[in-house]
């Protein structure tokens, strides 16, 4: 490297180029050194990494009483921060066994192992060495099975994220937790089946589905579109499996009706609406408003139990806002604001009017006040006169407050029935309440 450098500074002393002759060697130079170093880096890497930790174990056969499984491939897996990588891959041996040496203990550093066996992919739990550098782990798979008759949906629950209504779009969550009864994994095939439809995992999705993020239980396998949903080739360990997503759902109008298909026999179906959604269901029944989610928010929750396979589920979802308040009000603010200034300034000029007309009209003088004594009218005639229907056949105040009383009632039955939105309903009530108030105004006037 020194050679190298003083040969180019003497290239550089006699070049008719002066300063700009250095900075070019100096420019290369630091490119050589650059790429010298970058090729030392794999090696630094792996010193890095060699260590006195060692795992080792064997690979089981758990339908067959874990007997050991010779002539697989298990891979170690290594993560540290957020980056994980395969660091090796070995095959076991006539009796099973596998080993991984040479393993650094950092306390950074966690690893995993990996088998993937007939279709089906095993993974350990999380290992450290830092503590105990030399350990033991078995790692467990099972003989694959296409039938299902063991399978069924523990829990399987659909929840309603609130509106983004600039969007018209919902985000919608879907859990599910598998039961596998079986001592075989179930593995399914993408390939189509008579029924069009392929034998494997299941998940129906509503028309027009967008932005489908696949979460837990997926990673590692594949998807294909199917109708009325999509389908994966994931597996079903014996036990318990979990699986999620998320999708977006658009919508045009302030209903929907959203389909759902059990392709298992499930055993409790959940529905979480946001309380400001109407939601009703010929096959879910409602539980009341309950706190649910990360941020234990309140939800209308509806659900159903012992549901066959193949069984639809409707869900009419009412009061879904297309656009934002705001947006309403400023559709027709212009006209709105001319016609409020347009009223008061009328007002205005008929007030000045009549205070100029009544300044200066003359005032009667206490003689010409006693030629014409005030009528005396009884409150009580006045009062029964109010109360009766004139010949035009207009109804009376008693009439008119009996009726607004009857239609308060009725717009509370019919929201608490589920028939009308709470816009609507608050809406009507605050405007029932408005003239109902002007009638017993009135009414308390006539008395007096």
């Amino acid at each position: 490297m020194k050679k190298l450098i003083c040969s180019l500074w003497a290239g550089t002393r006699h070049s008719p180029y002066g300063l700009a002759g250095i900075f070019l060697g100096m420019l290369v130079t630091l490119l050589v050194t650059f790429c010298l170093l970058t090729q030392a880096s794999p090696a630094l890497a792996t010193r890095n990494a060699d260590g006195d930790g060692q795992i080792s174990g064997q690979l089981l056969d758990g339908t067959n009483a874990n007997a050991p499984l010779p002539g697989q491939s298990v891979t170690l897996q290594m993560a540290q921060g957020n980056n994980s990588q395969d660091l090796t891959t070995v095959t076991t041996d006539a009796q099973g066994t596998f080993s991984f040496s040479n393993l650094s203990t950092d306390k950074t550093i966690s690893y995993a192992i990996f088998a993937s066996y007939q279709g089906a992919q095993y993974l350990s739990d999380v290992i450290t060495l830092n503590n105990n550098p030399t350990q033991q782990v078995n790692l467990t798979v099972y003989q694959a099975t296409q039938s299902t008759d063991k399978l069924a949906i523990v829990n399987a629950t659909i929840l309603f994220q609130e509106p983004d209504i600039p969007r018209k779009m919902v985000t919608v969550s879907e859990a599910f937790s598998f039961k596998n009864l079986d001592t075989h994994t179930y593995v399914g095939t993408l390939d189509v089946a008579n029924q069009g439809k392929p034998n494997a995992l299941l998940f129906s999705l509503p028309a027009g589905a967008q932005n489908i993020n696949l979460q837990k239980g997926f990673t590692g396998y594949h998807v294909v579109q199917v109708d009325r949903g999509f389908a994966t080739n994931a597996a079903l360990l014996p036990g318990s499996n979990e699986f999620a997503f998320t999708f977006d759902m658009p919508y045009n109008s302030s209903t929907y009706d959203f389909n759902y298909e059990t392709f298992l026999p499930t055993v409790s179906l959940s529905f979480f609406v946001p309380p400001d959604i109407h939601a009703n269901s010929h096959v879910l029944a409602s539980q009341g408003i309950v706190n649910t989610g990360d941020n234990e928010r309140p939800y209308n929750l509806l659900k159903a139990t012992v549901l066959p396979s193949q069984k639809n589920v409707d869900l009419h979802l009412e009061g879904l806002l297309t656009q934002l308040p705001s947006d309403s009000a400023t559709s027709f603010n212009p006209v709105l604001i001319w016609l409020i200034v347009a009223g008061v300034i009328v007002l205005a000029t008929l007030g000045i009017v009549w205070f100029v007309v009544s300044s200066r009209r003359p005032s009667k003088s206490k003689k010409d006040r006693g030629k014409n004594p005030p009528v005396n009218r009884s409150p009580k005639k006045g009062v029964a006169a109010t109360n009766k229907v004139n010949k035009s056949g207009t109804s009376t105040t008693g009439e008119r407050e009996q009726a607004l009383l009857d239609a308060l009632l009725k717009l509370d039955q019919e929201y608490e029935a589920g028939k009308l939105s709470k816009e609507f309903y608050e809406e009507q009530r605050r405007k029932t309440k408005a003239r109902l108030r002007s009638i017993l105004s009135e009414k308390e006037g006539s008395v007096r």
